[in-house]
């Protein structure tokens, strides 16, 4: 059996982990932004900074059935994503 982890090697753990989820989100919208520009600008100037854009593309969303943006651009579906964002834009659908 191991030995059981000290609060601080936990701590150290878990703060490694969420620094590395954050440089994969922050890649997730730079992907974006290289892979459909025009999309990336929209979500840009819809939520207004690069950080909330880029937790919203991770982000389970009612409209996707429970999933994210990511899933849905690894499955194909730009256009989803693209009526979502547009509809964002025009204020129709919920708040990013």
């Amino acid at each position: 059996m191991s030995p059981t982890p000290s609060f601080a090697e936990l701590a150290l753990e878990l703060h490694r982990l969420h620094d590395a989820r954050e440089a994969v989100i922050d890649r997730a919208l730079d992907t974006l932004e290289v892979s459909h520009p025009p999309l990336a600008q929209l979500m840009l100037s819809c939520v207004g900074d690069r950080r909330r854009a880029a937790h919203w593309l991770v982000m389970p969303q009612r409209a996707f059935a429970g999933r994210n943006a990511c899933d849905m651009l690894a499955d194909g579906d730009v256009e989803g994503v693209w009526e979502q964002v547009v509809l964002k834009q025009l204020g129709i659908a919920a708040s990013f």
